[in-house]
């Protein structure tokens, strides 16, 4: 029997993150949707700064939505994540609102501070909300390039030349 995927609970997720004042930036499908181009998607995607206090944060954040890992749902997001975080790597882990992947290396992601200063401000339910930019998440794609990402960067390039 195939389990149906969890709810994405986004507006709830994104409020929880504001509330707990995780530092992050909305990436993947979500951040497609914001430009416009809506996909069906099982998670959300964030960058979060590399920071103590916020890898604290979305540690907390995680456990609070009574996170499991995505890939062994017997094993609750816990202290040995939380020490994998600290060390950069990535986490997928699936809460109570929905999956969450929490992104920290990709190969051509450019540092925090370059990140967040060319992110787009969206507002959503009263939340201001930093996505990625347009060209970086192009750029990665482009490094990735499954067929599923040279699609996304279509769409992308559509709806750019649309608004123009």
């Amino acid at each position: 029997m195939v389990r149906p995927l969890a709810e994405l609970r986004l507006i709830e997720l994104l409020r929880s993150l504001h509330d707990r004042q995780v530092e992050h930036v909305v990436s993947g499908a979500v951040a497609l949707g914001f430009y416009g181009h809506v996909r069906g998607t099982a998670n959300l995607d964030i960058i979060v700064r590399p920071s103590v206090d916020n890898l604290r944060g979305v540690h907390d954040w995680l456990v609070e939505l009574e996170g499991h890992m995505a890939d062994d749902p017997s094993l609750r997001f816990g202290a040995r994540q939380r020490s994998k975080m600290f060390r950069g790597l990535d986490a997928a882990v699936v809460t109570k609102l929905g999956q969450v992947d929490v992104v920290q290396k990709l190969p051509g992601l450019p540092g925090w501070n370059q990140l967040l200063a060319d992110s787009e401000r969206y507002e959503l339910d009263e939340l201001s909300v930093a996505v990625i930019a347009r060209s970086t998440l192009i750029a990665l794609k482009e490094k990735r390039a499954s067929p599923q990402d040279l699609a996304d960067i279509e769409a992308i390039r559509l709806l750019d030349r649309l608004e123009d």
